[in-house]
């Protein structure tokens, strides 16, 4: 809570100037209908931290904001607070294209980073909803993955350097910018799906990839899933290393695709050989099956995987991710199936373990909530209401089951050391924190 507005305003304002403090008119950055009190935009990381400071000593919460793609992710937030936008920290820092690395401002898109590699025929592979609009260090504090995790890695894997403001305006550096830098524990990745709980990432230096030489996707289309989830699992058993391997399970899911059937998708990505075969021995395996499959490249292979990728995200609505073991996918659709009313539609990221849902709010209840997260413990797996009326998020921790006891001790041992008075995204990560 802002203790004392009155003052904390022109003090901001005094450090960052007038123009870079909003007080009044803060609506559009309201998050699950809390409006803040402030909004900031810090033009640097000495500036972030002397915010950060200036909060603190005002009891003021600090929500950070990035492109707000992922905003609603986490509980709601405590009223009011100050909200710290990262746009004006998007500059880019450092591009070593013969090291496959990267060094940007947290508040730089991945739009505008794609736009500064693509020229040199590299990638960031990390593909959060909206991947477009989305700023590098808020899709690497949400932690959101996209169609391409199991194979080219996740936020984990993909940030190598961090630089952060901690709650007390402190400013510190983990990683580097090579890959093979960290002697001790790494400690970017605490920062990596913290919700800026634990600081304001202002610096990140990432891992990139090569484009590939060739990209085509094999479409199985299908009335039945179960008949699609068996041959993704038998893509996923052979020897083929497919980049992504997502079933569309049902009319609603379909439907967002510009389709009337249930499909599974295979993207082949690397040398014209290797896709070659992938792509003649998927549709061989859908011949026996008795399945249609078409192959797509180029603008229709690109849309199509942009629509999986904002799928949940797309068109407002209930967005839910149910992350089990990857060989339980199929169990655990199989229940979810009979749980979910029929207006809600989902995609199994086979490989990855992920099930994206995407449901009405109008015939989604608590109950049904519950029945997702009664399945989802039953096979040790993790539900996050990602996107919901607050109504349904106040049901209930939105990350649920809850963390095993020991890790839950841990971690609130972790967010008193660095953020002691509550100052960063005060209760809106995992149990209240």
């Amino acid at each position: 809570m802002i203790a004392d507005s009155m003052s904390l305003a022109p003090r901001l304002e005094t450090l960052l100037g007038g123009e870079w403090v909003t007080v009044g008119d803060t609506s559009r950055w309201a998050v699950d209908g809390v409006i803040p009190g402030i909004a900031v935009r810090p033009g640097d990381s000495e500036q972030v931290g002397a915010v950060l400071r200036l909060c603190g000593e005002a009891a003021a919460a600090v929500v950070p904001w990035g492109g707000g793609t992922a905003i609603e992710v986490g509980n709601p937030p405590r009223p009011p607070h100050v909200a710290l936008l990262t746009d004006r920290l998007s500059g880019l820092v450092e591009h070593d294209a013969a090291n496959l690395t990267v060094t940007v401002g947290a508040g730089m898109t991945l739009g505008a980073l794609d736009g500064v590699i693509s020229g040199q025929g590299q990638f960031f592979p990390l593909e959060p909803p909206f991947a477009e609009r989305a700023t590098a260090g808020g899709a690497v504090a949400v932690n959101l993955n996209g169609p391409r995790r199991a194979h080219c890695g996740s936020a984990r894997d993909l940030v190598i350097g961090a630089r952060a403001a901690q709650a007390d305006g402190t400013l510190i550096k983990a990683g580097g910018k090579t890959v093979k830098n960290v002697a001790g524990y790494d400690m970017c990745k605490l920062f990596i799906g913290s919700l800026g709980t634990l600081g304001v990432l202002t610096e990140l230096t990432l891992r990139l990839l090569p484009v590939p030489e060739t990209s085509r996707t094999v479409a199985v289309w299908g009335d039945d899933p179960s008949d699609l989830l068996r041959l993704s699992g038998r893509v996923l058993e052979s020897p083929l290393l497919p980049a992504a391997v997502v079933v569309v399970v049902d009319a609603v899911a379909a439907g967002a695709l510009g389709r009337n059937a249930s499909g599974l998708l295979v993207r082949a990505t690397g040398f014209e050989a290797a896709v070659a075969r992938q792509v003649r021995d998927v549709t061989a395996w859908a011949a026996q099956a008795a399945l249609d499959a078409e192959t797509l490249e180029g603008e229709a292979e690109g849309a199509l995987w942009q629509a999986i990728r904002d799928f949940a995200w797309a068109g407002g609505g209930i967005a839910i991710r149910v992350t089990v073991p990857s060989g339980d996918v199929p169990a655990v659709f199989g229940r979810l199936r009979s749980a979910l009313p029929a207006s809600s539609g989902a995609v199994v990221h086979a490989a990855s373990g992920t099930i994206w849902i995407h449901a009405d709010p109008a015939g989604f209840t608590a109950t049904a909530l519950g029945a997702v997260r009664e399945i989802s413990a039953g096979y040790s797996g993790n539900v996050l209401v990602a996107r919901a009326p607050r109504a349904l998020k106040a049901s209930g921790d939105v990350w649920a089951p809850g963390t095993p006891p020991r890790t839950l001790e841990i971690m609130r041992a972790i967010k008193q050391a660095f953020d002691p008075i509550g100052t960063l995204n005060p209760g809106r990560f995992v149990a209240g924190l």
